[in-house]
């Protein structure tokens, strides 16, 4: 059966069940809307062979591109916003970088592909995500530390050296990033992304922790005008704004804590 006529059967079966009704009519928006990215997604793995298009990582491999939506990152327009912190790292004199979350290794990759010289630390507590990024890393041809969940602990290990922390574990930063627990944070960078917890949002909490020791700068996701591989620059207006659709489903901002003391 088609990808289309399973799409097709589902939206009829909505409609059996429930009839035209405003909730059933919104299901039907969803479901359509993902499809219509589904395909954009297929279109865009068939193009570009798997490798990022465009952005700060451009020609990165990237593994098993079929397995989840990926458009954003192989079109290389993901989290626009981070983009020009991310091209500033080869010239910022970073020794190690901390990826805490680092999922299937788009960061952790990227990075280490763009500043060689930087020694890069990977953890994820999902063991998928682990056997992604070091299939990722041989693609890319690029020696990375992968392991699990990390142990706060260990960011002592990396006091003395010039490092960048990047963290995006879906609320837990707010245990993770301590700086009376950990002090070896108040000289490191830190990157990370604030999430909405049962206890409210972490961007309410978490960098006011580091207000005496760094400087800090809140980034919202935002558009970004990228370029754009010819088939979808020539296309429908609607099938650029899909493909670069992030699918989150509340307000994540970043902030970028620059130490004041390295």
């Amino acid at each position: 059966m088609s990808i289309h006529q399973r799409a097709f059967n589902t939206i009829s079966a909505i409609m059996a069940e429930r009839g035209p009704t405003e909730s059933a009519m919104g299901d039907i928006f969803d479901f359509l809307l993902h499809y219509r990215c589904l395909l954009i997604n297929n279109t865009i793995i068939q193009q570009g062979d798997g490798r990022v298009h465009g952005g700060p990582f451009a020609g990165m491999i990237l593994p098993d591109p079929a397995n989840r939506m990926q458009a954003p990152l192989l079109l290389g327009c993901y989290e626009g916003e981070l983009h020009d912190v991310v091209s500033a790292i080869p010239a910022a004199g970073y020794q190690r970088l901390i990826n805490i979350g680092c999922g299937e290794g788009y960061y952790a990759i990227g990075i280490k592909r763009l500043a060689p010289q930087i020694e890069v630390w990977a953890h994820d507590i999902n063991p998928d995500a682990q056997r992604n990024c070091k299939q990722a890393a041989a693609l890319n041809g690029v020696d990375i530390h992968i392991g699990g969940a990390f142990d706060p602990q260990q960011f002592a290990m990396h006091a003395g050296h010039r490092t960048l922390v990047w963290c995006d574990i879906e609320g837990a930063e707010e245990v993770l990033l301590d700086p009376v627990l950990y002090p070896a944070l108040t000289t490191m960078d830190i990157l990370v992304e604030l999430h909405p917890t049962e206890d409210g949002h972490t961007r309410d909490r978490v960098p006011a922790r580091f207000a005496q020791t760094h400087d800090i700068d809140i980034r919202q996701p935002r558009g970004y005008a990228f370029d754009m591989p010819g088939w979808l620059r020539d296309g429908s207006q609607l099938n650029q704004l899909l493909a670069r659709l992030e699918w989150r489903g509340s307000a994540t901002p970043w902030a970028m804590m620059r130490a004041r003391t390295a």
